[in-house]
């Protein structure tokens, strides 16, 4: 009897509910936000009062942004933008199939292949910036190719790691209910993964951006990085912290929507 009313009294106890948890992350997370602001300010009119480099977010919001806008300056966003959709783009379709494809060979093809894939992911791949210059030539597609080096190893890590690791009682199972290949990689190892390679994605696509943007940066022929250099060289702190501040934004919008694309195709789990 004791036991049945202390398990009733449980079930009237009013739980927290998922939209008061989901108002206290938000109010935390801008209030984190607001506070690093407040401090970027005090630091800049404080101790690096005199830094070329880094600006009040008071003169970045109005400066800066005011240098961003003009039409030169929005080109070159637009054309660092572009060839990061690009690289993105070549990094997300053939990473993916690649990955799916290395993680449901044979056991010893994959384990040889794991072992190539890590080796180059641990490779400093700035230094082979100017053999891509060599071969595809200065602007769009040398930047393009670097981003998507850049991107597309970790993704085909990840991919074909969580692909591997499907449980092998669910692909029997696939099987024996007259699944064909496609079937199962379509309807049983891609929901399986879909996570891990969500998570993949976000990865490969702050590093495409990042080799964009170090292409742009290294042989500067036009795009945010030859603004970027333009600014340092004549000790414009405004406009230089405002680009940055916008690209990095950017990431987090990508990663944001990767986040609710992962959050719709995972319904089902």
């Amino acid at each position: 009897m004791t036991e049945t009313m202390t398990s009733a009294m449980a079930a009237l106890t009013p739980r927290p509910r998922r939209s008061a948890l989901t108002r206290k992350v938000n109010a935390l997370r801008w209030g984190t936000v607001l506070v690093l602001i407040a401090l970027w300010e005090a630091i800049c009119d404080g101790p690096l009062r005199n830094n070329d480099f880094l600006a009040p977010p008071s003169r970045v919001l109005t400066i800066g942004v005011a240098a961003i806008a003009q039409p030169a300056n929005l080109l070159a966003l637009w054309q660092m933008t572009s060839r990061f959709l690009e690289a993105f783009a070549i990094v997300a379709i053939v990473g993916s199939v690649l990955g799916l494809v290395l993680g449901r060979v044979h056991r010893q093809i994959f384990h040889g292949a794991r072992d190539v894939v890590t080796v180059l992911y641990a490779l400093p791949m700035v230094p082979f910036y100017p053999l891509f210059v060599l071969w595809l030539g200065l602007g769009m597609r040398s930047e393009v190719a670097f981003g998507v080096i850049h991107g597309i190893i970790p993704l085909v890590l990840i991919t074909m790691t969580a692909s591997a690791g499907v449980e092998t009682n669910l692909i029997a199972s696939g099987r024996a209910m007259g699944a064909g290949r496609g079937q199962r990689v379509g309807l049983i190892v891609l929901p399986a993964v879909l996570p891990e390679m969500i998570g993949g994605l976000k990865i490969a696509a702050s590093l495409s951006l990042l080799g964009v943007l170090l292409g742009e940066l290294m042989i500067s022929v036009d795009g945010v990085g030859t603004f970027i250099l333009a600014q340092i060289n004549n000790h414009q702190a405004a406009p230089l912290d405002a680009m940055i501040l916008i690209v990095c934004l950017g990431v987090v919008v990508i990663n944001a929507l990767l986040s609710l694309i992962e959050r719709r195709a995972s319904r089902w789990r």
